[in-house]
């Protein structure tokens, strides 16, 4: 019985057409069995017999052409298991770069690079936004890319357009020179760091949350160059001209005169432990550091037509403390110091992201701080996050559910004047709030789903307790 199951089993491979070659499927199953058992075969049917004998002069004459690819036996193998990992690991390394490249939203279309998030994008404030942008790749040259975009935001009305010029002179994507001109909505207080917003950093989901902008045309001259793998710099100038629509109520009680900014500034990120690797002279990340550190510095001049003197510091750092039995543990420590005297549209927001009761969740930031709800001139936040799942799963359990608890807690503080000058608010007296969330629920692919309840509390919670809730669900996109 068992010797027939063999035979209609290998009988019904060789004869699928989806197997190009039954008799190289035969190496593998002796691979992985050592060997066919020929005789309990002949004394069933001796068609049988006679094919499987034909396949194994096949295999024979394959294998002296080709001793690598086909082995005879399972110690031959070696050789062809050693190559198919290989294979395996490149084939697998070029999936995980097209998904990052996707998330980055860049989509290769021959000599060009569509941006995918101008052709469709959103936020609160400028509600959807419709339009085409992208660049040219290193397929049309190594040392320059040119690039633009324009975009129609809907809430606004507004179409936008920017445009630049990237040149390589070594030719080699981690030394560039960048010349652009954009025009877009910009973020009150928005943090400015040498960082691509990407769908697999959950953090950059708080851009889409974002609900009082200014409008910004400005020209940039910048270098960015890397001396070693762990450290990329830019150095950059440009001047700007900003103002704002009083199309929100934070907008219409805290409106400004049109402003003219000329900057220099530095943006530096050290990656300790990041993997890069140089393919066709582009520099691409093959895995997400375990620790990054960004600082950013700027300083305002009033010379070339700019309004404001004033010098801004901020920087970031996001590390993992070594696992303990107990799980995982994230912290991501912010701070950041300026003039008192800057422009309101550079004063550092509270990096919150309530939107509603019932939105996006944008993990390592204020889940139940208002957008704009704070300022500050000076400030100082921690945001810590700690993955009890590998502690309560074994880790075989690859689609087993992350329980994370979440406490984020921060201290901000402006001059009474100039709070009482913006009508603005600060949180000098401490911003505490906490969390639990539920990730990896549902799971399709690389994509995952979850959700979580975040409670604020201390002096700056609200009264009513309904309004100290926020509830939030998420997606994670994970390699």
């Amino acid at each position: 019985m068992k010797g027939t199951l063999i035979v209609i089993g290998l009988v019904f491979l060789m004869h699928c057409p989806v197997i190009a070659n039954a008799g190289q499927l035969l190496n593998m199953l002796n691979v992985l069995n050592d060997s066919v058992p020929f005789k309990e075969i002949q004394n069933e049917t001796k068609s049988y017999t006679n094919q499987l004998q034909g396949d194994s002069v096949k295999r024979s004459a394959q294998a002296s052409l080709n001793y690598l690819y086909i082995p005879f036996n399972k110690s031959d193998s070696k050789p062809k298991l050693k190559i198919d990992s290989t294979i395996i690991a490149l084939n697998k390394r070029k999936q995980l770069q097209m998904v990052r490249m996707l998330a980055e939203g860049k989509v290769a279309l021959g000599y060009f690079h569509l941006d995918y998030n101008r052709v469709v994008g959103y936020n609160v404030y400028e509600g959807l936004k419709l339009g085409l942008g992208g660049e040219t790749n290193r397929m049309l040259s190594r040392y320059f890319t040119l690039g633009g975009y324009f975009s129609f935001s809907m809430k606004d009305g507004a179409l936008r357009h920017g445009e630049w010029f990237d040149i390589f002179p070594t030719g080699l994507s981690d030394y560039r020179i960048h010349l652009g001109y954009t025009d877009l909505n910009m973020e009150f207080g928005g943090p400015e760091f040498l960082e691509t917003p990407s769908l697999l950093n959950p953090e950059s989901y708080r851009l889409l949350l974002i609900d009082n902008m200014f409008q910004e045309k400005r020209f940039t001259a910048g270098l960015e160059f890397r001396p070693f793998n762990e450290l990329n710099l830019y150095l950059f100038g440009d001047m700007s001209e900003n103002r704002a629509n009083s199309n929100t109520d934070f907008l219409v009680q805290h409106s400004f005169d049109p402003t003219s900014l000329t900057r220099t500034g530095l943006q530096l990120r050290y990656s300790p432990g990041i993997k890069l690797l140089m393919e066709e002279g582009h520099l691409t990340e093959i895995t997400i550091p375990k620790a990054d550190y960004f600082l950013t510095v700027i300083h305002g001049y009033k010379e070339l037509y700019g309004d404001y003197t004033y010098t801004k510091v901020e920087l970031k750092g996001k590390f993992h403390l070594p696992d303990s039995r107990l799980g995982k543990t994230t912290i991501m420590v912010r701070g950041g110091v300026m003039s008192q005297n800057s422009p309101i549209m550079e004063l550092f927001n509270g990096y919150g992201s309530f939107a509603g009761t019932f939105t996006l969740n944008a993990p390592l930031s204020f889940a139940t701080m208002r957008l704009n709800e704070f300022a500050a001139a000076n400030f100082t936040a921690i945001h810590i996050r700690h993955d009890f799942s590998p502690w309560l799963f074994p880790e075989k359990l690859k689609n087993c559910p992350g329980i994370i608890f979440a406490q984020n807690m921060g201290i901000g503080q402006l001059n009474d004047k100039y709070l009482l000058k913006y009508n603005l608010i600060d949180y000098r007296k401490g911003f505490f709030e906490s969390g639990f969330e539920l990730n990896n629920l549902f799971r399709m692919g690389y994509l995952s789903w979850g959700t979580g309840i975040f409670y604020r509390y201390g002096p700056y919670q609200f009264s009513a307790i309904h309004n100290n809730f926020a509830y939030k669900f998420g997606f994670f996109l994970k390699l």
